[in-house]
């Protein structure tokens, strides 16, 4: 299993592992939110217009040439690669803390929540997302 996952990791990259892992979250949260729907006037109907954005962001990205194209990032430097790997590990677990608190908000009614601090997590997810799709290919 684990030659597995370092063939696919070499195949298709670390960062674009990291983005299937966030699409399919979000696809879940998709099914969750139009079984539990929210009141259309409920202040947490813009949580879903993130996390539907999120998933129109990483749809058009699969399907695009530059994902089936472009080769992974590779670095001959091993020291970069470590730091590489790193890097990303770091924002994808950021951005992993950031999507689970937009969700958890999104569906638990006991949680209340400031617009403001909720935005901050928002950019960093969206952020997230951009970094490990704008450096997952040459």
């Amino acid at each position: 299993m684990k030659n597995f996952w370092n063939a696919v990791k070499n195949i298709i990259g670390l960062n674009d592992i990291w983005l299937a892992v966030f699409f399919i979250i979000l696809l879940v949260n998709l099914v969750l939110c139009m079984v539990f729907p929210l009141p259309e006037n409920d202040m947490k109907t813009g949580l879903d217009i993130v996390t539907r954005t999120a998933i129109a962001t990483l749809s058009g990205y699969f399907i695009s040439k530059n994902f089936i194209e472009k080769k992974p990032l590779t670095l001959k430097d091993k020291e970069k690669q470590t730091r590489h790997a790193f890097q990303s590990t770091i924002i994808a677990l950021i951005g992993l803390f950031s999507i689970s608190l937009i969700i958890s908000v999104r569906f638990d009614e006991s949680i209340n929540f400031s617009p403001t601090t909720l935005s901050q997590v928002r950019d960093l997810f969206l952020v997230s997302i951009a970094f490990l799709m704008g450096t997952a290919k040459e």
